[in-house]
């Protein structure tokens, strides 16, 4: 048969990756980064707002 029963081996060594030891499932990680993500938009638009175009209207205006 070519599949072999799985045997439970007590002293190997079980790799994890970071994400499967926290309480954190993907999900979680990615929506705060998208969430993140949205509150850095959101701080560069209103940055850009209030000093950059007002720079650009000033210089037109002399």
């Amino acid at each position: 048969m070519i599949l072999k029963t799985l045997i439970f081996q007590p002293d190997a060594v079980l790799h994890l990756c970071a994400v499967c030891i926290t309480d954190n499932n993907g999900g979680k990680i990615a929506l705060a980064i998208i969430v993140f993500a949205l509150i850095l938009l959101g701080v560069g638009n209103w940055a850009w707002k209030k000093y950059i175009s007002n720079r650009k209207e000033i210089s037109q205006e002399k």
